[in-house]
């Protein structure tokens, strides 16, 4: 059985009675729901709470408005916050992706003007970073950016840009030296979503939702004060930012696989409640057995493996969270073939089924991931390459 200090203990005591005291009145009641204008109130309301309570972004420093709790706190305080099932975050990339490689490579003038804006909510983020032929090859990337003055000239087109249509500020790769190697040649800046120049069009995927966006832009003009990286050197900023993606989508910030799911669908307890809401045969049975050993394994291995071995529980959570929504299809049988179309929970099972194919491919490739633990957690030797070193205007690209 897993056990925590004192110390910890003492801080989940204070975590949950800062949330029984600010969440709605009857949250925790079974059965508890809130009507369409309760849950509008309370989804513009909790931001500010939060903020308030110092809970967003908590493990990051006291002088850029976080608690600085340790590695132990920030696990205790995702796990009452999953436990009451109380969302933790303002915006999500800036929360879980900016902020890090801000903390690490921004500049004191950038942090201090882009940290307490993510914080308080005020200013949302997105991800530049594939393109058309540049997804799991990220470092093949050719949207240029050529210095003029003190500014930057961009010119290039980003794909795959989540909430794009809804950032104010993206984060974005591009090339300022063709002539070094391909990963050596890139610099990361912050762009204005909004900047004349940019271009947003939407990408509406399977479920019919309207969540990824291709980005052209077109002469974009950025300041140098919003270049975040060395000139040549934002592949590792971007690895930073690239490394808390794969730690989110792994569950090591959702308090466990089974208290929420950030991949979208339903958890594992919400499977067994399923189950035992039906009767079910000896097989699929064994298939939620199954399933909620592997999210017993996965909880434990999330508080266990750092840094790149994070890739080890990304693969493992996308694997994890697609067979719950498929076991839970199964369940539910011909049901999800042809309902009532008044049923929109049914609709709801289907969604998120199709929405959780995804699950291994974003945030970097299960295929990528395993290439990531083979070469920097295994230390087995890299994939040959005998473009390894050349400039990027001399690598073939299609």
């Amino acid at each position: 059985m897993l056990t925590y200090t004192p110390e910890a203990e003492a801080f989940r005591v204070e975590v949950k009675a800062w949330l029984t005291e600010n969440l709605p009145k009857g949250w925790f009641n079974e059965g508890f729901e809130m009507t369409n204008d309760e849950r509008k109130k309370f989804n513009l309301e909790w931001p500010s709470k939060l903020f308030a309570g110092g809970w967003i972004c908590a493990t990051w420093p006291k002088e850029y408005g976080g608690k600085g709790l340790n590695t132990l706190q920030g696990v205790v305080l995702a796990e009452e916050f999953a436990n009451a099932k109380a969302p933790m975050r303002a915006d999500f990339f800036g929360d879980t992706l900016v902020g890090p490689t801000l903390l690490q490579w921004g500049t004191e003038e950038q942090k201090k003007e882009f940290l307490p804006q993510i914080l308080s909510g005020k200013m949302r983020w997105c991800q530049g970073f594939s393109e058309p032929n540049s997804g799991s090859d990220l470092a093949s990337l050719k949207t240029t950016a050529v210095l003029d003055g003190d500014e930057w000239v961009i010119n290039g087109q980003k794909v795959w840009t989540t909430l794009g249509h809804e950032a104010d500020i993206g984060m974005l790769i591009a090339r300022t030296d063709p002539n070094a190697p391909k990963n050596k040649g890139i610099t990361y800046f912050g762009v204005d979503m909004h900047a004349p120049g940019v271009e947003i069009r939407p990408l509406v995927h399977m479920t019919g939702e309207h969540e990824f966006n291709e980005v052209f832009l077109n002469e974009v003009r950025i300041p140098d004060l919003w270049r975040i990286s060395d000139v040549n050197d934002g592949w590792a900023a971007s690895t930073a930012s690239l490394s808390a993606e794969r730690i989110t989508l792994s569950g090591q910030k959702t308090g466990g696989p089974q208290k929420r799911s950030i991949l979208g669908g339903k958890t594992i307890d919400e499977l067994i409640a399923l189950a035992q809401s039906r009767t079910l045969s000896a097989v699929q049975r064994e298939r939620v057995v199954k399933c909620y050993i592997d999210a017993r394994v996965l909880g434990l291995t999330v508080q266990r493996v750092k840094g790149p071995a994070g890739s080890i529980t990304k693969i493992m959570k996308a694997k994890s969270n697609q067979e719950v929504q498929l076991v839970a299809l199964d369940i539910l049988g011909a049901h999800v073939t042809a309902w009532d179309s008044a049923d929109d929970e049914m609709l709801k099972y289907v969604r998120e089924f199709l929405r959780t194919r995804a699950n291994s491919i974003e945030g970097g490739t299960s295929e990528i991931q395993r290439n990531i633990v083979g070469e920097r957690v295994l230390g087995l030797p890299r994939e040959p390459d005998v473009w390894q070193g050349k400039a990027w205007r001399e690598v073939p690209r299609s």
